[in-house]
This record gives structure tokens, sequence and C-alpha cells, in this order.
């Protein structure tokens, strides 16, 4: 069976696809030195994504009750219940409120490393963040250093960016998300849209030379990688062809992405799964939704017409309604979780060597509240930490813990994370 480099693509005209981890990989490295202490040819690389959810949740129907392993999923996670042992529910993790509007400091002081009373510019306590201090050191080994994309179809642009972004290089200079599925696959894959030929196509006699000289295994996981790019440029077309009226509400949404809501956050996270398991990035961040914007959205087989989720999030009378919002983003975190957990690399799976977290900046978002925010993360992020519980934090516990935690295990050498105490008690 022939050797491959991890690097391997496949080539045609215009067009290169990274391949998935396969077995013909194995013992194939050319990693130098300081990189080999990150990823070996023998063992899944670590990846970690942040899937974030604005405007905050409703607690009583998020939390669980009980702490340990034996617990119980409450309402808004039951969508979880068949990865319920590839996951860590957190609870108890605090962020500390400056003075000004709260949700300016939500999102885009979620992953910060500036300290709590810090200002640039006027802007509160943003400077570069988790994500692209682990990009940075991961920037040689990837074909991205990181990838970052955004669900907001919203169409009132009043707010700044503040309320949009989630992911620094540095204060007043944010890494710049795509909406846009089309542009994120040309990126990956360098096909152009719209799409008039496959850009399975044009690479088509490469990937006929490589089958011949792999294995049985590789052939069957080289053909289903495949399939699946052809599935996503499929549901790409279809959706761009695709034009739907919701309802009387008089706004619109871009063609170049679905109007279906969950199809389209799956979508973006399919297009994540696929940078990963290509390994062309392992940082990636997903804003399901900015903060505060007030364009209503339809949430599929929930509502039957769209909804404003900011404006009901300061009504006490529409908590079940937030609630169900809250299981509708869970649900689409469940499906990533599944896409992951089935993707075979080395001897586990894709998820195995993940530390892929569901959050939000804001506890509460009647109150605004910057105490007991949710957090969810699942997988080991490479057999590091525990799964499979529910972790109750110490009174006071920053979530900067959590984040060191997972700067950490990516490789990036620090002793303290914004206002971080110590690394977090009960993950690993």
């Amino acid at each position: 069976m022939k050797k491959l480099h991890r690097r391997t693509v496949l080539r045609g005209m215009g067009a290169a696809i990274a391949l998935p981890w396969l077995e013909a990989m194995s013992g194939t490295s050319s990693t130098p030195n300081r990189l080999t202490e990150l990823t070996t040819a023998t063992a899944s690389p670590k990846r970690v994504a942040f899937m974030y959810i604005p405007n905050g949740v409703i607690g009583s129907e998020w939390f669980p009750q009980k702490t340990g392993s034996n617990f119980d999923l409450p309402p808004t996670l039951q969508p979880l219940a068949d990865h319920q042992a590839d996951i860590t529910v957190i609870s108890g993790l605090n962020r500390t409120y400056l003075t000004g509007e709260p949700h300016s400091q939500a999102g885009s002081c979620w992953l910060t490393s500036a300290l709590p009373n810090e200002r640039t510019n006027g802007i509160s306590a943003i400077d570069t963040t988790l994500d692209q201090l682990i990009a940075k050191e991961h920037s040689r080994l990837t074909a991205f250093p990181s990838m970052e994309l955004s669900c907001n179809t919203f169409v009132d642009n009043m707010e700044p960016k503040v309320f949009d972004a989630i992911s620094w290089y540095a204060s007043g200079h944010d890494a710049k998300s795509s909406n846009d599925p089309h542009k994120v696959f040309k990126r990956l894959f360098g096909k152009a849209t719209p799409i008039k030929r496959s850009v399975l196509d044009t690479v088509i006699d490469d990937a006929k030379r490589l089958e011949k000289s792999l294995g049985v295994n590789d052939r069957q996981k080289l053909d289903e990688y495949m399939t699946s790019i052809r599935a996503i440029e499929n549901r790409m077309i279809r959706q761009r062809d695709s034009k739907h009226k919701l309802g009387k509400i008089n706004f619109t949404v871009p063609e170049e992405v679905p109007t279906n809501r969950g199809e389209y956050i799956r979508l973006m996270g399919d297009l994540m799964v696929l940078a990963f398991q290509t390994d062309q990035t392992r940082i990636a961040t997903m804003m399901v939704g900015p903060e505060r914007w007030q364009t209503p959205q339809f949430y599929e087989g929930v509502f039957e017409k769209p909804i404003s989720h900011h404006v009901l999030t300061h009504d006490p009378d529409f908590d079940d309604v937030v609630a169900k919002v809250d299981r509708f983003h869970v649900a689409q975190y469940a499906y990533l979780i599944n896409r992951l957990k089935n993707i075979q690399e080395g001897e586990g799976s894709l998820l195995d060597s993940c530390s892929f977290v569901l959050g939000s900046g804001i506890g509460n978002g009647a109150i605004h509240s910057y105490e007991q925010l949710p957090v969810i993360v699942a997988g080991s992020g490479g057999g590091v930490f525990k799964t499979g519980h529910h972790l109750t934090a110490a009174k006071g516990t920053p979530l900067a813990n959590l984040w060191l935690s997972l700067a950490g295990n990516m490789g990036v050498k620090l002793d303290r994370f914004a206002d971080s105490t110590e690394r977090l008690k009960g993950l690993a």
C-alpha cells in the first residue's frame, strides 16, 4: 500500500482538494522540532471550535440539577441525548461586567484575552481573542490559520461590529467572518460560484490514480468523503436557486444563503467540519447570530412565523418561547456533534480530537447577567478532557479558566489568560 503524506491533495484544473486522514498516511511526517509538539503523523491533530449563541439563555431550562456523570438532561439540552457521553455541561462560570451597553461586551468579549477593566479607544476589554492566539501557534501547520463563520442573515445594519464579531486580531481589528457558504466553499476548494461544474469533476483523474494505490478501507473512506463534498455542492445549488416568502414580514434574505434557518446553520457547520476533516484549519468560530439585532428570523419547526429573539428575551412572559429558541440552537449543535462523531480518523472519530464549545457571553438575557454562563464542551480534545458529566465550577470561577485550559491543550503556553486564576478544575 502506497504511503501518503498528510498534506497530499487531489489536483485538477483550478482546484485542489485536501484529503481526510487515511490509513496510508500513518508514519509519514515532515513536521520539524517545535511543531511536533502540536501534531504527529500517527495521532489525530487537535482542533478547537466555538459556536456562539446571542442574548443568553433561559437557565432554568438549560442547566442540569445534578452534578457529575449521573445527571439528567434538562428540556433545552434534550437534543443532545444521543451524545450525552460525549459532552461536558459546565455551570458556574462568570465574566466581569463593565459599565456601558451590555450586549456590546457579550460576544465581542467572549473569547477576549483582555482583562475586564481594560479599554482601548473606548472599546471595553477587547484584545486578541483565544481562537486567534491558538491560530498563531498553528499557523504553519494548516492552509488556513483559522476559520470565522457567521450565520447572520439579518437585514438591519444599524449595529456596530462589536455586536457581530467574536473573533478579533486585536482591539478594533475583528477577524472578518463570512456568512456566504459559496464564498467559504470557494475559499476551501478554489471553486468559483455559481457552481457550474463540480469541483470533484476537475480532480477526478487524480482521484482515480490515487484510488488504485489505496487499501480497501481507504478507498471506502475516500469515496465517502468525495460523496459528502458532492452533497454539499448540491445543497448550495438548491439553496441558491430557491426563493422563499416568510409570511407577511417585509424583509429580504440574500439569495446566497438558505432562508431555512436550521439548514443555514447546519450548512455553515458542515463546511467547518469539512475544513477540520481535511486539516485545512484546526481553529474555527461560528456566530449563530449577532447580539441585539432585531430582524425577525424564522425558526422552522418551532414557530409558524418569524420572531425577534432579542426582543423576546426581555419579556418574562415569553420565557417559554425563548427556551424553544435555545433548544433550536442546541439541536443544530447536536447535528454538528453527530457529523464530527461519524467521521473516522485514525483509531477514533473526528470528534475525539476536538474541543467543540457552545456558549453565550450573557447568562440571563433579560437582565444582562454575566453570571452562570451557558457552556457546553463536546469532544475530549484528543483524550485530555473528561466527557459525559455536568461540571459545576466553584463560586466566582471566571470563564477565562476554561479558555486557559483549552489554550494549553492546543499547545499555547500561557500562565494566565485574561482574568483566569488557574486551569478549570474538573475538566481534565
